[in-house]
């Protein structure tokens, strides 16, 4: 008999591997990581939350795409490129930071598909020597939701797309001490929109929202403040020829920047900025229009500032 049950046990062995190698060859719809135990080893565990990687970088090559990384404790998760949809998320009350660890390098670059979603949720990136804390070169949607970006040599986000049809979200964002941008927008093919609730820009370098060539900018509920002398908070420019910009502002702040809000058309194109609820104030100048067309609210408040009002400003009246 013994002899005879041999050949089954043995198969329930086989089965038992094969079942075992199918689930860890499972790709996880979510992945972890973890500052204090983590270790990038653990990608072959798939990152799991009991055996978690060390990295992001490391986590983001394991996960599904459309997936999610998880950062369990508090602690710096290393620079990381993202080429799928995927969603890295800092949980409330951990403090989840990134920085850019060489010159002219990026805490964060999104490379994703023309289809693909990344959100990046609860993170604090620092400069440290880097160039921006997220550079965009292709994505379909970008959402960046209560994230603090700072220090960083020239951007603090830099969206430079190269095709038509991306979204970008900010809520609840801080960009702050940055070398130039808080925020700065554009492509050169097609159109890329952008909307940027809750959010503020503070003492950076040059302009703190910048929608540039080619973008569809609305901003809402959002500070700008301490920006570069002879920059501006808010600000709608193209450069190139047969270039549009679009900068709505609702419920906006703009103080102690260079300009308030701007409007600048350099050549043949079209530049609109419109404001409407907003404050300019304690700004060299409040509302400057440098070519192109700025449409303000009869309900806007500019007070305060060395110069006022400077250009033509089209007054929009309620109805």
């Amino acid at each position: 008999m013994k002899l005879c049950a041999l050949p089954r046990f043995a198969s329930l062995i086989i089965l038992s591997l094969a079942i075992t190698t199918v689930a860890s060859a499972v790709v996880p719809q979510r992945t972890f990581v973890s500052a204090q135990h983590g270790n990038d080893a653990n990608a072959v565990n798939n990152c799991s939350v009991t055996l978690p990687c060390r990295n992001f970088a490391t986590a983001v090559g394991v996960v599904l795409t459309g997936g999610e990384v998880v950062a369990l404790d508090s602690g710096g998760y290393g620079p990381v490129v993202i080429s799928k949809a995927v969603t890295l998320t800092g949980p409330t009350g951990v403090y989840v930071a990134i920085s850019a660890v060489t010159a002219g390098s990026s805490a964060i670059a999104v490379s994703a598909g023309s289809s693909d979603t990344v959100v990046l949720r609860g993170l604090t990136l620092t400069g440290l020597g880097g160039q921006a804390g997220i550079t965009v070169t292709s994505v379909r949607n970008l959402h960046v939701e209560g994230c603090v970006i700072s220090g960083f040599t020239a951007h603090g986000i830099l969206v430079s797309l190269t095709a038509d049809g991306s979204h970008i979200f900010v809520n609840d964002s801080v960009m702050r001490n940055n070398g130039a941008q808080g925020i700065i927008i554009t492509t050169t093919t097609g159109v890329v929109r952008a909307s940027i609730d809750n959010s503020r820009a503070e003492r950076n370098g040059n302009d703190g929202f910048f929608a540039y060539n080619n973008s569809r900018v609305t901003i809402n509920r959002s500070v700008a403040s301490g920006n570069g002398t002879g920059n501006s908070g808010f600000i709608a420019l193209s450069d190139v020829a047969f270039a549009t910009a679009e900068l709505n502002c609702e419920e906006c702040v703009s103080t102690d920047n260079g300009n308030g809000f701007t409007v600048v058309k350099t050549v043949t194109g079209s530049t609109t900025i419109r404001v409407s609820h907003s404050v300019a104030t304690s700004n060299i100048i409040g509302f400057a229009e440098l070519g192109g067309t700025f449409r303000s609210l009869v309900n806007n408040l500019v007070e305060g500032n060395e110069t006022d009002v400077a250009g033509t400003i089209d007054t929009i009246t309620v109805h």
